[in-house]
């Protein structure tokens, strides 16, 4: 009798942390279909990168970011091959400019809020994801050519897990 008791308390807790307790998922997600990419648990602090191939300079640009303390994606810096189409010009407010030693450019500093990105992603232009010091992801290849959104989702323990057996990225 005590050991089912002991058997059902502990299904009974395992489903109440499973369903109820909170996380913060950082998703890529490919639209329309809403496949996963990529799902990973986030915290305050941590930081990721999307990169690309300029279409006109034909050179890197690099976009980070972090999660602050109220789980938003805050973009904090951006390197890139120079202004032009499509590029900053120079920094704005706080911001600082840099001219780097192999010839980028380099605004620092940024505090700009971003609720979710639907980027294009294109074969041409080699779209990189990194997570922290994980391994890079190159959605190019996953994706081909299509649209891909990164937001961060509200979770729970049995959502992600499910999230992360049907993503098709890092895990």
């Amino acid at each position: 009798m005590k050991i089912r008791f002991f058997i059902l308390g502990g299904i009974a807790l395992a489903l109440l942390i499973g369903w109820g307790w909170p996380l913060h998922m950082l998703g890529l997600r490919e639209t329309p279909n809403g496949r996963w990419i990529f799902a990973k648990v986030v915290y305050p602090g941590d930081t990721f990168g999307l990169g690309y191939t300029h279409s006109v300079k034909q050179k890197p640009v690099w976009d980070f970011y972090v999660i602050d303390e109220r789980y938003q994606i805050i973009q904090n810096k951006t390197i890139f091959p120079g202004s032009g189409f499509g590029l900053p010009s120079e920094a704005q407010g706080e911001e600082t400019y840099a001219l780097l030693s192999d010839g980028s450019e380099c605004i620092s500093g940024m505090q700009r809020r971003i609720p979710s990105l639907v980027l294009r992603v294109e074969r041409t232009y080699n779209n990189t994801f990194t997570f922290k010091e994980a391994p890079s992801l190159n959605l190019s290849q996953i994706l081909g050519d299509g649209l891909m959104e990164m937001r961060i989702h509200r979770s729970n323990p049995m959502q992600y897990t499910l999230h992360v057996l049907t993503s098709y990225g890092e895990r």
